[in-house]
């Protein structure tokens, strides 16, 4: 097995973690590759390298010296995001060793995805092959239930879905500059829709289950009032 770069590579965790973090992914680690779990025919040597990056980072003393050498020969900060960028990845983990964090980069851009402690997603910040970003806040089922991010022309936008995943609730802006909020049924049809007119009257817009219009409402504005 190629040795890895260094210590905290070893580790996997980034070069500024706190001990805590170091505790919990050493006995994460130990619990995969230890022989008496890991069949592996590499497994002694891969946790003899385990401990030894261990022995060192979980003192501060020897941690600090560590620290001072590595940036000599990686030239610092500047290598050691890099060394972020080799790795593709890092977890954070909790004391039981369970993944609560996820700093990644995918296709090159970074996300990060955080957990509960059932292992489901709840938050997710992430940029989308298009270049256009989003955050994502899931239940506890780790269902997709609130969307902010940017529609396909680059404007703001906010979804909420139900525990179906149908969307209820949208906030979005037009090409036109045009910004409009739509509240949906269950089935994700659009039964009321407030924006603007081409002209920028306030507008509000009715559709019945057969998604056909309903009553229409036009705000008319005066010089001192709005009537409905």
């Amino acid at each position: 097995m190629p040795e890895p770069a260094d210590f905290y590579e070893i580790l996997q965790v980034h070069p500024s973690a706190y001990p805590e973090v170091i505790d919990a992914a050493y006995r994460r680690l130990a619990q995969i590759c230890h022989p008496d779990n890991n069949p592996a025919p590499d497994a002694a040597a891969r946790m003899a390298e385990i401990n030894r990056a261990y022995d060192v980072l979980k003192d501060p003393g020897q941690r600090a010296a560590y620290d001072r050498q590595r940036a000599g020969s990686d030239n610092g900060t500047a290598d050691a995001v890099a060394d972020v960028v080799r790795a593709k990845s890092f977890q954070l983990v909790n004391d039981a060793g369970e993944t609560r964090a996820v700093l990644a980069l995918v296709d090159g851009d970074p996300a990060l995805v955080m957990y509960d402690r059932n292992g489901k997603r709840r938050f997710g910040i992430y940029q989308q092959a298009d270049g256009s970003q989003q955050l994502v806040i899931g239940d506890q089922s780790g269902d997709v239930r609130l969307l902010v991010g940017e529609s396909d022309d680059g404007g703001p936008m906010l979804y909420m879905t139900d525990q179906d995943g149908s969307c209820r609730l949208a906030i979005y802006q037009q090409e036109d500059g045009r910004q409009w909020l739509a509240i949906n049924d269950r089935n994700g049809y659009v039964r009321l829709c407030l924006g603007e007119t081409n002209d920028g009257t306030p507008t509000l817009l009715m559709r019945d289950g057969m998604g056909k219009p309903a009553p229409t409402c036009c705000w008319v504005r005066t010089e001192t009032r709005s009537w409905l």
